[in-house]
């Protein structure tokens, strides 16, 4: 395979990886959390921390093993307040058919004054030539 080949596959796939990462967050902001589910793997993980992500000390605020699982939690808030995530940052590493990424996210709580700051942790795979979520971890940074 060419060098150029290489990196218009790279190239390819990071660009599908940012796209994912853009339609989770406006799935979020338009309450349409019922799209989520199909952004990850059938056991694809989703946790929420409290801390600092460059910190081994965090605690661990909520853990969901399943979309369906993280879809349930989602669908008791619909109409509520709720984030309205904006993405920063967003670093991408792929290594074949899978990869990982590291964004910020500030997110203004809709229907309040408060806003949520913090990391997402992010793992991919490609299944049939589709990057899916294999694990999200978001950080919210504590203080």
């Amino acid at each position: 395979m060419s060098d150029l080949v290489r990196r218009i596959e790279r190239i390819e796939a990071e660009s599908a990886i940012a796209d994912l990462v853009h339609a989770y967050a406006r799935a979020v902001r338009r309450e349409e959390v019922e799209r989520l589910v199909d952004l990850f793997i059938p056991t694809g993980a989703f946790e929420v921390r409290g801390g600092h992500p460059d910190r081994a000390e965090y605690k661990v605020r909520m853990r969901f093993e399943t979309p369906d699982a993280l879809l349930a939690f989602l669908l008791e808030g619909k109409g509520k307040p709720h984030p309205v995530p904006l993405i920063h940052n967003l670093m991408i590493e792929v290594d074949g058919d899978s990869a990982t990424a590291n964004s910020m996210m500030a997110a203004p709580i809709h229907g309040t004054d408060r806003e949520i700051l913090g990391e997402y942790r992010d793992s991919f795979v490609r299944v049939a030539g589709r990057w899916l979520f294999s694990e999200r971890i978001y950080t919210v940074y504590d203080g």
